[in-house]
């Protein structure tokens, strides 16, 4: 339970920050050398995420790092001021698995949306 709460708050508070709006995600990601998609991904690698829109989701690993979320079919919950809940089990989270969508500081949850393949970025050095 206490990873749970961890990988809980890693998420969480990065969608509270400033984030970057799409043009400056887009900006961040181009150039990146893209990946296979991948089914699951752990939490615990991960150390922010940013909401570029209703149906994108960029989450950071690190080192130059991402991975990018189109949400499956699209999220009218998203918006960049607000965060995610999800529940990992064992392996992580997963395309298919759902997530909420709250507001951090009023705690009021927005609904449901369900994740869709992660596709790895990484930005040259």
């Amino acid at each position: 339970m206490r990873h749970l709460l961890l990988a809980l708050a890693v998420l969480a508070v990065p969608a509270a920050a400033n984030p970057p709006d799409a043009r400056d995600t887009a900006r961040l990601l181009s150039g990146s050398v893209t990946g296979p998609a991948q089914h699951c991904i752990r939490q615990r690698i991960l150390h922010g995420q940013t909401i570029v829109d209703q149906s994108t989701i960029v989450f950071e690993r690190g080192s130059g790092r991402y991975y990018r979320n189109d949400v499956a079919p699209g999220c009218a919950a998203l918006r960049r001021n607000r965060a995610l809940l999800t529940r990992e089990i064992a392996i992580g989270i997963c395309e298919g698995d759902t997530f909420e969508v709250f507001d951090p500081i009023s705690r009021v949850n927005y609904g449901s949306c369900i994740f869709g393949p992660f596709v790895p970025y990484q930005r040259p050095r």
